[in-house]
């Protein structure tokens, strides 16, 4: 992995620890828990792949079809570049 990229998950990884608030009204509380899902997922590919350097294809598919169906706290381009990265260096 080239060390733009790897600057590029960290600092994604770091914008995803800190989870959007809880909404207030009840009825958005599924599609956050979702959306908190789908982060946490690729909070933890992130990290695997940043610490011990694997994901396998399957995994980073699994983890971009929830992103896809459910949304993500964070900024959807970057998440976006994100997969494309982990997908091109999966196993």
């Amino acid at each position: 992995m080239r060390p733009d990229e790897s600057l590029q998950l960290g600092a994604l990884y770091d914008a995803l620890r800190t989870p959007a608030p809880m909404p207030a009204d009840p009825r958005q509380m599924t599609g956050w828990m979702a959306r908190l899902e789908a982060d946490a997922a690729l909070s933890g590919l992130i990290s695997r792949v940043l610490h011990s350097g694997t994901a396998t294809t399957v995994e980073v598919t699994d983890a971009q079809a929830l992103f896809e169906r459910s949304g993500t706290a964070a900024d959807s381009a970057r998440v976006t570049r994100a997969y494309d990265v982990l997908l091109h260096h999966a196993e």
